[in-house]
């Protein structure tokens, strides 16, 4: 595959994303993950979240917010764990190794183990799917062990809550027992507090007890946008489609979380209808572009 690195604006770092080619190699990745995806979500964690269908960011959301709200003892402390380098520590062999206790087939292991004759990169389809099934007893072994209330893990990002901050630090050693058996461990910025004092950071939110906002530094590039769009409006200008479709992203987000007072003082009236119009006559344009090269040519007999 072709390796392009990328920064990303969420996490503050750059990353190398591969780009395998469509034809033969995505083409593959899916159809080998159509057939072992019943396989793979068999013993999947209800809180396993990331790169799977219907357990996106806003899954993982709710029940945070639902933990938070209804069960202030069991959420009294959190405790925000991060595997260091997952994808470039995970090796073929832990892979593999996880893959056959799941499949027996012996063709099918061979085709996965000659997709990963690169490593296990971020960009590739598959990669995800082998990489939440290496976790799979990571979160069984956390959820039968007894030491925490709630616990949800978002890829290689874990939120942990419980009422006794003894048995976090407890469960955290196991966590870094059962990772050094794969080769792998934690980064050095865990953290562990009490959430009386402090708001838990996970999926891009801040929460509360009984709230939650949007976190610091994607207030701060909606503010930005919203500063751009207004200056443009100011003088007149059109509205690049590509910031008004980043602004109705990012104000999406803000329905998710306490947001009254912002939209009150930064938000002007009917700022998302005129974001909406300039999409849409951006996506009619571009269908109309995409339709004259692909109709077929006319014969002048």
């Amino acid at each position: 595959p072709r390796i392009a690195r990328r920064w990303d604006k969420s996490a503050g770092k750059w990353r190398d994303i591969s780009e395998p080619r469509l034809w033969p190699d995505q083409y593959v990745h899916h159809a080998v993950i159509q057939v072992l995806e019943p396989v793979l979500m068999r013993g999947m964690d209800k809180f396993c979240c990331g790169s799977i269908k219907g357990r996106g960011i806003h899954y993982g959301v709710k029940a945070i917010k639902k933990w938070m709200r209804t069960d202030p003892k069991g959420t009294k402390y959190a405790e925000e764990l991060d595997i260091h380098h997952f994808y470039d520590s995970l090796t073929i062999e832990t892979v593999m190794a996880r893959l056959r206790r799941l499949v027996k087939d012996r063709r099918m292991l061979d085709v996965c183990e000659r997709l990963m004759k690169y490593g296990v990169l971020i960009g590739a389809f598959f990669s995800q799917w082998f990489a939440n099934t290496v976790l799979q007893p990571l979160d069984q072994m956390i959820r039968n062990s007894g030491l925490c209330d709630h616990y949800m893990r978002y890829m290689d990002n874990l939120t942990l809550f419980g009422r006794n901050k003894r048995k976090l630090r407890k469960l955290r050693g196991m966590i870094e027992d059962w990772l050094a058996g794969r080769r792998l461990k934690l980064n050095n910025k865990w953290q562990l507090y009490p959430t009386a004092k402090r708001t838990v950071a996970a999926l891009g939110y801040r929460f509360g007890h009984k709230f939650s906002l949007l976190r610091k530094r994607n207030m701060v590039r909606l503010k930005k946008s919203l500063s751009e769009c207004y200056r443009a409006m100011r003088k007149h200008q059109k509205i690049r489609p590509k910031l008004a479709q980043g602004l109705l992203s990012r104000l999406g987000q803000m329905k998710h979380c306490n947001h009254v007072h912002f939209f009150e003082k930064y938000v002007e009236t009917g700022l998302q209808r005129k974001l909406k119009l300039v999409v849409r006559e951006h996506t009619r344009k571009e269908q109309a572009r995409w339709n004259m090269c692909t109709e077929p040519l006319k014969s002048t007999a």
